[in-house]
């Protein structure tokens, strides 16, 4: 007879690296042009975070660019921006 708890216990940082490769091989999956820019919205849409997250990166470096007030991101170069700030 089988054990019916199979239980798997793993260390906070080895969930941390479960995760953190998970996050980078969903990211080298997706295909975008790297020429397109987009809102905060846009980019919040795709990358399923709040657009004041993504503004309030920018406080923080997140890569952009000013077309006078407005912020217009690069997915490519935020997701790059992202995975460098992985601890």
């Amino acid at each position: 007879m089988t054990d019916p708890l199979n239980l798997v216990v793993t260390t906070k940082a080895d969930l941390r690296e479960i995760i953190r490769d998970a996050v980078a091989d969903a990211l080298r999956d997706r295909k975008m042009r790297a020429t397109e820019l987009m809102s905060a919205e846009e980019l919040g849409k795709r990358i399923r975070v709040h657009p004041r997250t993504i503004r309030n990166w920018v406080l923080h470096g997140c890569p952009h660019l000013r077309a006078g007030r407005k912020l217009r991101f690069r997915e490519p170069n935020v997701l790059h921006w992202l995975e460098e700030r992985q601890p």
